[in-house]
């Protein structure tokens, strides 16, 4: 698509099917973190994470917590917040934020990388939910360095604005760089948002992902699994979770 046109219903297809979930014909999922917002379901290759670059603390740290619980070293980074709202003798928190370049509180990718490892890992988690913030600063994060970590949980943002073509590019550029090195294989929307409609296709403003690394699973097809699956729980445990069996 030109970034200058406005993109069309086909255009906006194309884009939802990079993030079609594909299954894994060796791996399971697992569900870790807290039963609602704050848990991430992930293939189970995550569980032999003995690192964790983990951008965006917030209020909950559930996931870090249960991987620190099974001797990964967390590395933690949040500029908006003090510290980590839960302690663990795993945790390293850094008030500093993901940005483009490292200036003033904010770390370029290839920083947070050199920090990782410094930790001399031997599987690593990247998981970032950055509240919008993660398609500018995808844009200057090495391919080789993503490569490196066998699994990526994320959350993306602001799916409302795909009609603006500059926006929707950037969308885009993101999904293909995450889809370089891995497969995306498990796909939530958080009920917190809404459901719009971008060219007549129903999207939910905000969408939980996890991917996992080419070379560490077969993916024969797209996957059959309902969603939300067994294993995912509404992010706000009062609202009903958003169905997105047509994905």
């Amino acid at each position: 698509m030109n970034p200058t046109n406005k993109p069309v219903q086909n255009d906006v297809l194309n884009l939802v099917k990079m993030i079609k979930p594909w299954a894994m014909r060796g791996s399971t999922k697992v569900r870790l973190g807290n039963a609602y917002d704050g848990g991430y379901v992930m293939p189970a290759q995550v569980l032999n994470c003995d690192a964790v670059v983990s951008i965006g603390v917030g209020p909950d740290v559930s996931l870090d917590y249960a991987l620190a619980e099974r001797g990964a070293k967390i590395l933690q980074f949040d500029h908006t917040v003090d510290g980590t709202p839960q302690q663990h003798p795993n945790f390293i928190f850094a008030k500093l934020g993901w940005g483009r370049v490292t200036e003033g509180n904010l770390l370029s990718f290839d920083d947070i990388f050199a920090r990782l490892l410094a930790l001399n890992p031997k599987r690593a988690l990247l998981k970032f939910d950055i509240e919008g913030g993660e398609y500018e600063v995808l844009e200057t994060a090495k391919p080789e360095h993503l490569a490196f970590f066998d699994v990526i949980a994320c959350e993306v943002h602001d799916f409302e604005r795909l009609g603006d073509p500059v926006f929707f590019d950037r969308v885009r550029r993101t999904f293909e760089k995450l889809g370089m090195h891995h497969m995306p294989v498990h796909l939530h929307a958080n009920n917190y948002q809404s459901v719009v409609l971008v060219e007549g296709v129903p999207i939910p403003k905000v969408l939980e992902l996890s991917y996992l690394r080419k070379d560490l699973d077969h993916f024969p097809t797209y996957s059959s699994d309902p969603i939300p699956g067994p294993l995912d729980r509404p992010n706000c445990p009062v609202v009903p979770d958003i169905v997105m069996n047509p994905f």
